[in-house]
């Protein structure tokens, strides 16, 4: 049945006046916080010794950490160099379900490389994986949705670094979505050993002198409202720090929103406090800034996640700068690097391709003698309007 629309008419009103409300009580948070981050914008030293001595009452503590760049900065566009390479990748995959016929799992990686400058079109590459029999299945059962995605985020990194090796510099490379991993606190032995081939993968990136970074477009992270929540604690108060949370619901993005106003322009750098830390250490430890990337009058600000490699490397970060605001102007109206958006359409997967796919190896089990098995009814019904996109 369709929604229900006359009941959900009775119920906009409210939601509407609620919304409203909740909106000024944010605009008078974020009016305290540009008042913190001016009042702290050049005491980072200050600043970290406080979020240190947080981190003793929690040691979970999530939060931006300053670097030397003035918190309020802004800074304008550099110029891009000549022959830049941009290497782009993005991933999707099938999942394996119980409502199938048979239980198989792809990871699927599309690539578009692009020489700026150098007027030749860019190029792709897809690759794709079909898991091992073995790896569908671990203790607890048929591998999660959660693990394939950490598999192809790993796959996504060890197809550019094989790539980059390869490029003269200097080299872009850059994937949707953030460097950091979900943590997990409770850590299985699968997730470590991807955790640990991930670290393996970037410390060779590391070596090969490559920039690289991860794109969050729309971006709800809090990190820097949390640095300021620390800031306005009293120190006899520390403990409470991660706990008391007067700023909860402001987004940073709409706080550097008011502060990068022209296109181009990208905030401080910031340091990332998370339990991921102690994973992401020294030349790899994690660090992210704000990017304008809209057009006058109309700011549309991205998150732009690097490791410390990139971030003390100021040659490193203002090509990266400058290449991320070239590639979002191409798709001006919606900005978002067009090289990513190249890369995410060869790398989805259709539903067509999954079906051929599944077809695939129900033939070879056909072959071997095997039983392939059925569909669910509950799926063979949800297959029949026909879906076009997996």
């Amino acid at each position: 049945m369709p929604v229900n629309f006359q009941e959900i008419q009775s119920q906009v009103h409210d939601f509407g006046d609620k919304a409203a409300k909740r909106q000024e009580h944010l605009g008078n948070l974020r009016q305290q916080m540009h008042a913190l981050l001016k009042e702290f914008a050049c005491q980072q030293d200050v600043l970290r010794e406080k979020v240190r001595r947080a981190l003793i009452y929690n040691p979970g503590l999530r939060c931006a950490v300053p670097t030397q760049e003035i918190l309020n900065a802004r800074f304008p566009t550099p110029e891009l160099p000549p022959d830049v390479t941009i290497l782009a990748a993005d991933g999707s995959q099938i999942t394996p379900s119980r409502h199938d016929q048979v239980e198989f799992c792809v990871i699927n990686v599309g690539v578009i490389r692009a020489q700026l400058g150098a007027g030749i079109p860019p190029s792709s590459l897809i690759k794709s994986r079909l898991l091992e029999v073995e790896e569908l299945y671990t203790s607890e059962g048929l591998i999660t949705e959660a693990k394939v995605a950490l598999m192809r985020d790993l796959s996504e990194r060890q197809v550019l670094v094989d790539l980059a090796q390869n490029e003269p510099a200097p080299v872009i490379t850059v994937t949707d979505g953030p460097l950091e991993l979900y943590f997990e606190r409770r850590e299985t032995e699968d997730y470590r050993d991807l955790l640990n081939n991930y670290l393996a993968v970037l410390a060779r990136l590391a070596r090969t002198g490559a920039s690289t970074a991860g794109y969050v477009d729309k971006p709800e992270g809090e990190l820097v409202g949390r640095l300021l929540e620390v800031a306005s604690l009293p120190d006899e108060e520390l403990r409470q720090a991660g706990k008391k949370r007067p700023f909860q619901g402001v987004i940073d993005e709409s706080l550097f929103r008011e502060i990068l106003k022209e296109p181009g322009e990208r905030s401080a750098l910031f340091a990332i406090q998370s339990l991921s830390t102690q994973k992401f250490r020294e030349e790899l430890s994690l660090h992210f800034f704000y990017l304008n990337v809209g057009r006058p009058g109309h700011p549309w600000l991205a998150r732009v996640e690097v490791p410390a490699w990139v971030a003390q490397d100021r040659k490193l970060l203002d090509t990266l700068h400058s290449a991320l605001v070239a590639q979002s102007q191409i798709l001006s109206l919606r900005p978002y690097p067009y090289i990513l958006h190249r890369a995410h359409e060869v790398a989805v997967v259709t539903m067509m391709e999954k079906e051929q796919v599944e077809q695939m190896i129900v033939a070879e089990y056909t072959r071997r003698g095997m039983n392939p098995g059925e569909k669910s009814n509950k799926q063979v019904l949800k297959d029949l309007p026909g879906r076009k996109g997996h």
